[in-house]
């Protein structure tokens, strides 16, 4: 409720001297009320995790989702609830420009977009993208990579970063499209932090995904121009209490999933069938002020008989990561945050920092790891930057290959073994 309230503190201050009274005591009578229901919510949570502490089951039963009183919350020790004088203090106290070059060049040069590989897309798809859309394999990117006739589909994973959660992966014949959003800002085209650069492709540029995982409900995560553009055509995963948020879209082709919870897919012209797997993150959820919390939010782990896939969306560091990778692992590919984690003392409990995501690709013993969530948007204070070379200095840290886990380029098309 702290980004509510200090939405609410702003508009007191830019209107103060035409506020009745009344309003005034309202809306402190309204804060109060928060606080103490915040208060009394923490309270019980922290009880909970004490008595769970007892369960020997990590995986299952220490880390179950946990709901009070109608709101969602981590039961996790390292979470803790930003108050009203936190977020004041992160605004007061925030830096600027993220040291954004002025000259627009600059930024292309330093975060340069690729056009997708959709030749090698298009073979590794059951279905052609509707678009024929220009590409040329002369380009550096692409000069050693193999023709669509010469790639190992059956041996292959391929993952193109699309910017911040966005990403679209093939394994086995399975196309699958996370955290979508192909909007220039995140909430409206007038409205939130605008792209440094251009989505690398359109939507429908791509092929037709069979799935989409949503990990979460925040707008930079979840566009609603794409889920009317998909509409009923894909499979949406997504948490416990979202299915709701979809069905006033008019999209009931949803399977909601709680922590651990799995379930089967299969294409319609094939006998392969995946799992999803519905795993804890520690994050939060909303998209306005009163929602905060109402639906839950998670990583999702994609299996197929040879493969899997980790899509990780928002989350601070905890120790579930280590009770999922006990549970799933080996992960053939982990598509991990790196991104939004300045300040530290106000971002820590729900975005890692690149020397977090190394210690889940870790966790998790992921035989490779792309790092996403970073230089699409500026949400928090770090230089533009810092995630790609505090991830090098992460990866030397904790002796990690640098090709084990790459900070990837906008739009360029990775092939992975199996």
């Amino acid at each position: 409720m702290s980004r509510a309230f200090g939405l609410s503190l702003s508009w007191l201050r830019a209107n103060r001297g035409s506020v009745p009274v009344y309003c005034v005591g309202a809306i402190a009578s309204l804060t109060v009320y928060y606080l103490y229901n915040d208060y009394k919510i923490d309270s019980r949570r922290r009880l909970l995790i004490t008595k769970r502490k007892a369960i020997t089951d990590l995986s299952q039963n220490q880390y179950e989702s946990l709901n009070i009183s109608g709101r969602f919350v981590n039961p996790f020790d390292t979470w803790r609830d930003k108050t009203l004088w936190d977020f004041v203090r992160w605004l007061w106290t925030r830096t600027s420009g993220n040291g954004l070059p002025k000259d627009r060049k600059d930024i292309e040069k330093t975060l340069p977009l690729i056009r997708p590989h959709f030749p090698i897309l298009n073979a590794f798809s059951r279905s052609q993208s509707q678009t024929q859309s220009f590409f040329s394999s002369d380009t550096s990117e692409y000069i050693d990579y193999p023709t669509p006739e010469e790639v190992d589909k059956e041996n292959n994973i391929t993952v193109t970063w699309i910017g911040q959660s966005t990403c679209f992966a093939q394994m086995d014949g399975l196309n699958i499209l996370t955290d979508p959003i192909f909007k220039r800002r995140t909430v409206f085209s007038w409205l939130g932090p605008e792209r440094l650069r251009p989505v690398p492709c359109q939507l429908d540029e791509l092929p037709h995904p069979d799935i989409v995982l949503v990990s979460h409900n925040h707008f930079d995560h979840l566009d609603s121009d794409v889920v009317k553009q998909l509409g009923n055509s894909v499979t949406w995963f997504v948490p416990l209490g979202l299915r709701d948020w979809f069905a006033r879209q008019g999209i009931y082709k949803v399977r909601e999933l709680d922590w651990w919870q799995e379930s089967e897919f299969s294409l319609p012209d094939s006998s392969k069938t995946y799992r999803i797997i519905s795993t804890p993150t520690q994050h939060w959820s909303g998209r306005n002020g009163f929602d905060s919390n109402s639906s839950l939010w998670c990583s999702f782990l994609v299996k197929s008989p040879r493969a899997s896939i980790f899509h990780c969306g928002d989350t601070g560091y905890c120790p579930v990561f280590k009770a999922i990778g006990d549970k799933y692992g080996p992960v053939s590919l982990a598509i991990l945050p790196i991104g939004s984690y300045q300040p530290r003392w106000y971002m820590c409990h729900q975005h890692v920092d690149p020397y977090d995501a190394v210690k889940i690709h870790l966790d998790l013993n992921a035989a490779h790891s792309i790092g996403v969530h970073w230089g699409t948007f500026m949400m928090s204070d770090e230089h533009y930057l810092d995630p790609p070379n505090d991830l090098a200095l992460a990866c030397a840290k904790y002796n990690v290959s640098s090709g084990l886990f790459v900070a990837p380029q906008f739009g360029k098309t990775l092939l992975y073994p199996i």
